[in-house]
């Protein structure tokens, strides 16, 4: 039966290891912390440069850019969590949490683990291997870390089922979806004002432009390479989208060799418009062309 609306509270129980425990504290650790540097001095050390990049003259361009909304109920619970795992030294324990809650260690997670790969890429420029390993950011390290904290991901997202089904039971759904809306303004907020692990590098606006041409370029191979295996053309603005897509990927290290300057060095290559071709056909459902 549907409640008053007034219920926000909700929770469910969690078991976890003491494995889990460890990732979790880390995780809200380093995100709480993020947050108490920035009540105290303003800003955080991992804040999104507001005053160097401007979100509006970014590349590329975000329309309708916000930098969310903070809530401070939400942000009361993530420390309140925080607290109550440092506070355990068990092998298990037992917590009881609302869906917010379990959203806010998931998302703890992984922004740690965006973290660690920045505290990486600082480490490597400055070429200090032995800091690397003496801070367990090492390849080896930085892979087991991946590897638990996915399956700590895994087991939270099933009992964040458990929690919006009883959430959703106990208030009625304008209440919740109120609620979702305000907490997805405030994770926007968590993740520009404490969490952002991006490297700022220095703005250029030459290679803006290049970029601009190059995915004009990967439009244009994908294109062919999609009416060369018998489909109907994408939409456009679509399609640039997943060529900016498959940029990101490729700078990324996904897409193994297939990094733009290979697929550009020679255009007409059969297998390379092929290669772009099918990363659009396996994120769109394009209408095959009429048989001759």
């Amino acid at each position: 039966m549907l409640g008053n609306g007034n219920r926000s509270d909700i929770t469910v129980k969690v078991r976890f290891t003491k494995a889990q425990i460890n990732i979790l504290k880390n995780a809200l650790g380093q995100i709480n912390g993020s947050y108490r540097v920035h009540v105290r001095e303003g800003r955080s050390a991992f804040s999104y440069p507001f005053r160097i990049f401007p979100p509006l003259h970014s590349y590329p361009p975000i329309r309708g850019f916000k930098d969310g909304t903070f809530n401070q109920q939400f942000m009361d619970k993530l420390l309140e969590l925080g607290k109550g795992l440092n506070a355990n030294t068990r092998n298990s324990a037992s917590v009881r949490m609302d869906t917010f809650q379990i959203r806010a260690a998931v998302f703890a997670i992984r922004a740690y683990i965006d973290f660690v790969r920045h505290l990486r890429y600082q480490l490597r420029l400055k070429k200090h291997e032995e800091d690397r390993m003496s801070l367990h950011v090492d390849d080896q390290s930085f892979a087991q870390l991946k590897a638990k904290s996915k399956r700590v991901i895994h087991s939270l997202e099933r009992h964040m089922k458990r929690a919006n089904r009883a959430l959703m039971t106990a208030v009625d759904k304008e209440h919740y979806t109120a609620q979702t809306v305000v907490w997805k303004a405030h994770l926007r907020w968590m993740q520009l004002h404490i969490s952002y692990h991006k490297p700022w590098g220095e703005p250029n606006h030459h290679l803006r432009k290049q970029r601009q041409r190059n995915i004009d370029d990967l439009v244009t191979m994908a294109k062919r390479g999609i009416r060369n295996e018998g489909y109907r053309p994408a939409d456009e603005d679509e399609l640039r989208r997943l060529m900016r897509l498959y940029a990101k990927y490729a700078r990324d290290g996904r897409q193994g060799r297939w990094t733009v300057p290979f697929l550009l060095a020679n255009r007409a290559d059969i297998s390379r418009t092929y290669h772009l071709a099918h990363f659009v056909l396996d994120r769109l459902k394009l209408k095959e062309l009429p048989k001759p």
